[in-house]
């Protein structure tokens, strides 16, 4: 396959990912901010946190003097000039998705385009909190349905491993930075039990990469920070945790190079394999002893130099890019 191709399949499976964890933080934090009949307009540290974990704080900051919900929302919604908002996202993927027309289903290219043509025209005043909770819900169906449509309409070939790839080096990434940004505004210090509101706020963690339930299967219905940290970084079985999207990372990149086992052909695949083993062998005690903060920031490079690699050696770039030289990855 051209390497103009497989970059086209993995930048699709970027945007689409990245597109639905914006739309899971921010509709979450709305739904929140109902459940606790807190004012809209007199969080400004939440909407800030959100545009940290949006990785476009400082870009935010270059054209806005506060940080005002209104304006934070259509920032990381439907600004254009955004690279990590919604409407740019899923832009971005459809045209990936137009390069590669005759590579994919027309299932999943009516479906983008659909989506895309709704997301164009999508807008609200800012008051209408119920409307902004439904269409950030349906982002990320919609999200999900191009994802399930890519694994059930499209060959299982080297395209559909690259797309794959996308999608799971943005959710490791993206899970990293939302653990370690919602934790650094929460306190796991912090008797819960004297703190309603900090609850919710834990749930609202939770619920933002749907962990929710299975958090309450696997550790009942108390909250306790650390299992939090344990579910969304070292659960094997968790389709959002750090782990697991690791996991899916070093399969398919074992697969793209052909690799015997105990080798590796990239220094993607070798950073990869590395990462992995550490967040098997890792315990819950070692993160704490490092700060899960620090820990989880010093993950989130390690993913950004891996996506580096990536580029490097599949795309056809002669060293691993910058920042600007990338298609905005903010990983």
């Amino acid at each position: 396959m051209l390497s103009r191709i497989a970059e086209y399949h993995y930048w699709l499976g970027r945007y689409v990912e990245r597109a639905e964890n914006t739309a899971r933080v921010v509709g979450d934090y709305y739904q929140t901010l109902l459940d606790i009949g807190q004012d809209m307009s007199s969080t400004g540290d939440g909407w800030g946190m959100i545009l940290e974990i949006s990785g476009e704080i400082d870009a935010y900051r270059q054209r806005y003097d506060t940080v005002h919900p209104a304006l934070v929302e259509q920032f990381v919604t439907f600004d254009r000039s955004n690279p990590s908002s919604i409407l740019c996202c899923i832009t971005q993927a459809r045209e990936n998705a137009r390069s590669i027309r005759d590579q994919i289903s027309s299932e999943l290219w009516l479906t983008l385009n659909r989506f895309y043509l709704e997301l164009r025209e999508a807008r609200w005043e800012g008051d209408a909190d119920t409307e902004a909770v439904g269409f950030y819900e349906k982002v990320k169906e919609q999200s999900q349905l191009i994802d399930s449509l890519a694994n059930s309409t499209l060959l299982h070939d080297v395209g559909w491993r690259f797309l794959r790839l996308g999608r799971f080096i943005e959710r490791a990434s993206q899970t990293a930075r939302i653990l370690q940004v919602r934790y650094r505004f929460l306190n796991p210090q912090t008797s819960l039990g004297e703190r309603p509101i900090e609850i919710q706020r834990w749930l609202s963690l939770l619920r933002s990469v749907s962990g929710f339930e299975i958090y309450c299967k696997l550790y009942r219905a108390t909250i306790v920070p650390r299992s939090v940290v344990e579910l969304l970084v070292l659960n094997p079985r968790f389709p959002r945790s750090l782990r697991f999207a690791m996991t899916q990372v070093r399969d398919i990149l074992a697969l793209l190079g052909a690799s015997q086992p105990g080798s590796y052909t990239s220094e993607a695949e070798r950073l990869t394999g590395r990462l992995h083993a550490e967040l098997v062998y890792c315990t819950l005690d070692e993160i704490e002893r490092q700060g899960v903060v620090a820990y989880l920031e010093q993950k989130e490079r390690e993913i950004g130099t891996i996506g580096d690699f990536i580029h490097q050696f599949y795309f056809g770039y002669t060293s691993p890019p910058t920042t600007a030289q990338m298609q905005s990855s903010n990983a």
